[in-house]
């Protein structure tokens, strides 16, 4: 029976996931682990790759697909002791991804550990930054709620930082899995199992040395821009209750911080003047879309249809 069961979920891949498949079966690990791949009806040739490796296939309708009920499937029918989720499209960045990454859960006080997020070569310098900033702002390798008085006492903003976990590749022992399976939200799943699994006193740990190529180049899209916060702005109202009007009031000005850093950032990068005054142009376009997805992310009683419309998470499902 393999120690480690690795699930990966994919939906139209065809572009990264063999990159993907060849870096995990290239690990450099000392047991035997196991790859399930669950795919949710791709179109193009994502299957016809994914059937080239020795991995355990298992096809859902893109209706059944969801971000917590998927992984929870995998959970239910993987041999391994250890749980790991990889996105089809997060290439591990070399041989010790896996072992970093599983190393961390020795400790019953563990309950999970995430990777570190490098963008692709290619990725547009306004991702390329946030993902850059993300990764310095993972402030401390481990993570648990040392006085509970003061955690509730933690700002939205501060508080959201803290409870920070992704899915984009993780480890998660199967055994507390199975007892607190993630919740059966649209998405968010992530940030909610973090957040109930701190507030029951396990630990999260960020490992650096688990390095994963991922980005999406979301801000070269104004709407995509704006579909993604509206989806972020829902969730932490769910979660947190984070965006008070004096929260939004202070937004404006942080749309100007960080239009200037992205500014300063550019014109560091070794690229042609004319990328650079683009890029410097549309950074102002594309922080005002993040203020636009927050404004609508937190109105409440939206049509239907229109949060469709809005929603990242469900624009991308229906393709």
């Amino acid at each position: 029976m393999p120690k480690i069961s690795i699930i990966i979920l994919t939906k139209n891949e065809e572009e990264f996931i063999e990159e993907t498949l060849k870096s995990v079966y290239n690990q450099e690990i000392d047991c035997d682990f196991e790859v399930i791949v669950i795919d949710s009806d791709s179109r193009d040739r994502t299957l016809e790759i994914v059937k080239r490796y020795p991995v355990r296939l298992l096809r859902i309708l893109s209706c059944d697909f969801g971000h917590g009920r998927t992984r929870n499937l995998g959970t239910s029918i993987a041999q391994g002791d250890y749980i790991i989720f990889l996105n089809g499209d997060a290439a591990p960045k070399n041989k010790k991804w896996l072992a970093s990454l599983v190393d961390c859960l020795y400790g019953n006080s563990i309950a999970g550990a995430y990777s570190r997020i490098y963008p692709r070569p290619n990725c547009n310098p306004l991702d390329e930054r946030d993902i850059l900033n993300d990764n310095y702002l993972f402030d401390g390798r481990e993570k648990y709620i040392k006085c509970f008085s003061e955690y509730n006492k933690m700002s939205p903003e501060k508080k959201r930082k803290f409870i920070a976990f992704h899915t984009i590749s993780c480890a998660i022992k199967r055994d507390l899995l199975l007892k607190n399976m993630f919740a059966n939200l649209e998405f968010g799943e992530d940030l909610e199992w973090s957040k109930r699994m701190l507030e029951k006193g396990f630990k999260i740990i960020y490992e650096s040395k688990s390095e994963v190529i991922h980005s999406h180049d979301i801000h070269a899209s104004f709407i995509n821009t704006v579909r993604k916060y509206f989806d972020d702005a829902r969730i932490s109202q769910i979660l947190l209750n984070r965006w008070t009007f004096f929260n939004l009031l202070k937004w404006p000005a942080v749309i100007a911080l960080e239009s200037t850093k992205d500014k300063v950032y550019i014109l560091r990068l070794k690229r042609n003047l004319f990328y650079k005054l683009n890029w410097i142009f549309y950074s102002n376009i594309t922080r005002l879309a993040e203020f636009i997805g927050i404004l609508l992310g937190i109105l409440p009683f939206l049509p239907a249809k229109l949060v469709d419309e809005l929603s990242l998470v469900r624009q991308i499902k229906q393709r």
